[in-house]
């Protein structure tokens, strides 16, 4: 899986739905990212089932807040 957007990558360590009932992934470093499936725009069809989210636990995305935190 490649990043979406630049930023850190860091593993997968579990998904929670927010709010609005969107996949959020919860990442190793205590930061949290949306992962939508929303075609055209974007296309994780697994986070709609409980094996692609255990399919992708470990994999690496991109977390931006820990960009911003490592370049002050």
């Amino acid at each position: 899986m490649n990043s979406q957007s630049t930023g850190t990558l860091k593993k997968i360590v579990g998904f929670h739905m927010d709010e609005n009932r969107d996949w959020v992934a919860d990442l190793e470093c205590g930061h949290q990212k949306h992962v939508r499936n929303d075609p055209p725009y974007t296309e994780h069809h697994w986070v709609t089932t409980a094996q692609g989210r255990l399919e992708h636990m470990g994999q690496e995305l991109s977390c931006s807040a820990c960009r911003l935190i490592s370049s002050r």
